[in-house]
């Protein structure tokens, strides 16, 4: 239903935009942190967690002028991941298991932008702002075995960005931006079976369910082409 609501948005602003100018970008984007909070639901055990800094990911956004020429309404969508395995002697093992942790996170943005006065024809400096929602997943697997998710909440949040236009050519740009948030989700998932052969050892893996708070806390640097239509 969210992301039903947010694609009737970009629909009217659309229709209202009429023959206005209206662009459309591809982009790759870069951010900075991503924090694992474990075991959120269980007191006894809250408080470990696990960073990861190359969250890379890719995307695409709409914008077009309304009202008047300094402003801007947008939609973007955007896939961000990132992944990480750490040898870990697990359960008085000789061996070192693998621990492998991940996610994937689809971003869906509705955003306003303003044009700063200092801009001319060929270079655009603006500040923006929106909300949007955060939905992902968690990929985790001990031993090579993936934990299966039981359920994920999403995310409602809000977003402040500037950046820069540079027109290339009459209808071609390239496009760089710096966007604050503060997304996160929760994740809840379990092991299906009980243990694990690895390298001819059998590993015991974790039972019942855990919930993961998964946080893209960083900077989000984003680059790419745009074109107007």
């Amino acid at each position: 239903m969210k992301i039903f609501f947010l694609l009737q948005l970009v629909c009217i602003g659309m229709l209202a935009a009429n023959e206005r100018d209206l662009s459309f970008s591809l982009k790759g984007s870069f951010t900075t942190g991503t924090r694992f909070l474990y075991n959120i639901d269980r007191p006894d055990s809250y408080g470990e967690q696990r960073m990861l800094s190359s969250n890379v990911g890719y995307g695409m956004d709409v914008r077009w002028n309304m009202v008047w020429d300094r402003f801007f309404l947008g939609f973007s969508v955007e896939k961000i991941g990132a992944h990480e395995m750490v040898p870990v002697y697990y359960m008085q093992s000789d061996i070192p298991i693998p621990f492998d942790e991940g996610y994937e996170l689809t971003a869906m943005e509705l955003s306003g932008y303003y044009v700063v006065p200092i801009s001319s024809e060929s270079i655009k400096f603006y500040l923006g702002g929106g909300f949007g929602t955060y939905d992902g997943d968690r990929n985790f697997s001990i031993a090579k075995i993936k934990a299966a998710t039981v359920s994920t909440v999403t995310y409602i949040g809000i977003h402040v960005m500037t950046g820069i236009d540079y027109q290339l050519f009459s209808r071609i740009g390239v496009r760089f931006e710096i966007k604050f948030r503060d997304p996160h989700f929760d994740v809840t998932t379990k092991f299906d079976q009980r243990s694990a052969e690895y390298q001819g050892k059998l590993i015991q893996l974790p039972q019942g369910e855990y919930v993961t708070k998964i946080n893209l806390f960083g900077v989000n640097y984003a680059g790419g082409l745009f074109v107007t239509l």
